[in-house]
């Protein structure tokens, strides 16, 4: 056995293993560190070469790719479906209710209540609160329809549509409608078994209960279920199962009634039972408003019109009250008339085509949106404006013949005739009798010249006829309204193709032609007469008072126009209009019943050149004629003379409303 040093130098003698050696003299010798570091290829080792560089790439995009699903999934779930899942969540451990704010109440000039609210028990359910899983939410929905005695199908249809609709973000933590107007026993069941039904909620929902027997509808018009459109252009305001003004006042002043809904969370324990009241918000009312209305004079005004229809056999007619001094509308009339109850709840389709097929068209507001030849009910404002332009005096007399006959001025072999009601003629008539006894012929003269006097002319005659607020709308507080129509010859050229004649300007001033007016637009325009010549605009609204009934803002009297007719002018045409109910068309059965001294205008509007349809029946009448407080025109569409239809409807309005005590 061979011998080395300890450490692998000379002159060690310790024995070593293994098959080192050492050389003691010259050449090579192994150090000591040689003996138990193995070399490169003992040890295995490959020398290292440059790495290739696509796989680590492949690495880094796919590492980018997951971290673009996760980033993408996890805005879905954060934003996109954010409120949906926060829903799911709280949908076990949070409740939350609304609390509905009660509407408005409508009442009278006099406190009568004419608009109220009535409890309409609803089904609505939050679809973020229900089961995630189907089966679930199937049993769910047979649960609830046991509870109604109805078909899981119509429970399921709502929630659904909003489930399965996922860019439908809003819906899912919104009340949706399930089922309408529940009887009240079955809102008790609803109510008692509420805890069972996680995401449903009995909803007591304050509907409309108009009062006013249906005399007012075309003007009070109704609420509704919101609709899909209305709720999208007022998402923060309403919820979609809220009701909404569609027409008329309810529409006007939606944003005064309708309050601001209310809200309570409450946090339930696994079994659905409440444990604490998280929050609470409560609800606002809407304020109330105060008509200018007069309920009493409303429905008799409508009693006497719908006399008139029956007696005449016309389908149609309409008629406004105003109090001359500020616009007040007193009475507004449509006939035939329509229950307005029928939308507040949710009209059935039968009970709406057979308002929509009525020839009567009820649900056409006449007064305010119809357009009708005036007749002679215009002739007081023809003369108010003669008498301003100095085109007559109060003593300036025309000799009605009963026609006038015009020659072509291109042709004078071409003879024109036109015709006053009394084929004989009236006589010698100045500005009173032509009023009072409605003389054509009187009025073709002042209107479109003859002989010796001009006439104003057509460009002068629409000038006054739009200062008395005909041919444009009066701006009443309503969201509808018709402008009417003031006849002129650029109107003519650019629509019917004609060049404007002398008997066009004849036609006009008799308030025939192509002139069209509503019954509001004589109202106001006859209210100037009356008042001294101020036109006001007409308006509903007296008062809006809150909850405990202080009055919040009072409605003032809006002057459009004034001083276009002097105070001396309107004299004398107020007293020819007192004698048409003296010794005129309209004489002696006026005064026989009405306590006051009346004035007053007929009109007979023809309204088919070959005679097949009876003209319209007008009347206009202001009172007291001393100091006017009321005037009142009506209307009775197809009927026949003025005199005989509509006169007959003032007079027994007139005669009730003077009967009654005043403040």
């Amino acid at each position: 056995m061979s011998t080395g040093p300890l450490f692998g130098y000379a002159g060690e003698t310790r024995p070593r293993a293994g098959r080192a050696t050492i050389v003691r003299d010259g050449g090579d010798h192994e150090r000591w560190t040689d003996g138990f570091m193995p070399s490169n290829a003992d040890a295995g080792v490959v020398e290292e070469t440059p790495a290739a560089k696509r796989p680590l790439l492949v690495l880094i995009g796919l590492t980018l790719l997951i971290m673009a699903v996760l980033m993408t999934k996890l805005f879905s779930l954060q934003i996109n479906q954010g409120e949906r899942n926060l829903g799911l969540a709280n949908g076990n451990r949070i409740r939350g209710k609304v609390l509905r704010a009660p509407r408005g109440v409508i009442y009278d000039r006099n406190g009568g209540v004419l608009v109220r609210n009535t409890a309409n028990f609803d089904l609505t359910v939050v679809p973020s609160m229900l089961p995630k899983d189907r089966p679930a939410r199937d049993a769910l929905y047979t649960k609830v329809a046991a509870m109604l005695g109805r078909t899981p199908e119509e429970i399921a249809a709502a929630p659904e549509k909003v489930l399965a609709n996922l860019k439908n973000a809003s819906g899912w933590a919104a009340p949706q409608l399930v089922l309408s107007g529940l009887a009240r026993d079955q809102a008790l069941v609803l109510d008692q078994g509420s805890l069972d039904m996680p995401g449903f909620s009995l909803d007591v929902n304050p509907v409309r209960e108009y009062l006013d027997g249906g005399v007012l509808s075309a003007f009070l018009g109704y609420t509704g279920r919101i609709s899909p459109e209305e709720y999208t252009a007022h998402p923060d305001a309403y919820l979609p199962t809220d009701y909404i003004g569609k027409l008329g006042l309810e529409k006007q002043y939606e944003s005064t009634l309708r309050g601001e809904n209310g809200s309570e969370q409450t946090e339930v324990d696994a079994a659905g039972h409440p444990i604490r009241l998280l929050a609470s918000k409560p609800a606002v009312p809407g304020n109330s408003v105060v008509l200018t209305i007069d309920r009493g004079l409303q429905a008799k005004l409508a009693e006497s019109l719908q006399k008139q229809l029956a007696a005449s056999g016309s389908h149609k007619g309409s008629a406004i009250a105003l109090d001359p001094r500020n616009g007040d509308v007193l009475a507004a009339v449509s006939l035939p008339s329509y229950d307005n109850n029928l939308f507040s709840r949710g009209i059935s389709q039968a009970d709406y085509q057979r308002l929509v097929n009525d020839p009567g068209q009820p649900l056409f507001n006449k007064a305010t949106m119809g357009g009708y030849p005036s007749g002679s009910i215009i002739k007081p404002l023809i003369g108010s404006a003669a008498l301003q332009e100095g085109v007559i005096t109060p003593s300036t007399t025309v000799e009605d013949k009963g026609s006038l006959q015009v020659k072509n001025p291109y042709n004078p072999d071409i003879t024109y005739t036109f015709n006053g009601w009394e084929k004989g003629g009236l006589g010698v008539v100045s500005i009173y009798r032509a009023i009072a006894m409605s003389s054509d012929i009187f009025f073709y003269v002042v209107g479109g010249g003859y002989a010796n006097i001009n006439g104003l002319g057509v460009n002068r005659l629409a000038s006054y006829y739009q200062k008395f607020g005909l041919g444009t709308k009066t701006g009443v507080d309503l969201p509808e309204e018709s402008s009417g129509r003031v006849p002129t010859p650029d109107w003519k050229q650019r629509i019917i193709k004609e060049p404007w004649y002398t008997g066009d300007t004849y036609n006009i001033s008799v308030g025939q032609g192509d002139i069209l007016v509503s019954p509001l637009q004589m109202a106001t325009a006859i209210a100037a007469v009356a008042n001294g010549g101020t036109l006001y605009k007409p308006h509903f609204l007296k008062d809006i008072v809150d909850e405990q009934g202080q009055i919040q803002k009072v409605a003032a009297s809006e002057v459009v126009r004034r001083g276009f007719i002097s105070a001396a002018n309107l004299t004398v045409v107020r007293e020819a209009m007192r004698q048409t109910v003296t010794s005129g068309t309209a004489c002696c059965i006026m005064e026989q019943q009405v306590p006051v001294h009346v004035a007053g205008k007929t009109g007979t509007a023809e309204t088919d050149p070959g005679g097949n349809r009876k003209p319209h029946a007008w009347f206009e009448a202001f009172a007291p004629y001393e100091d006017p407080k009321i005037v009142v025109v009506a209307m009775v569409e197809n009927s026949g003379e003025g005199a005989e239809y509509a006169v007959p409807a003032v007079r027994e309005t007139l005669a009730w409303y003077f009967s009654q005590p005043r403040n």
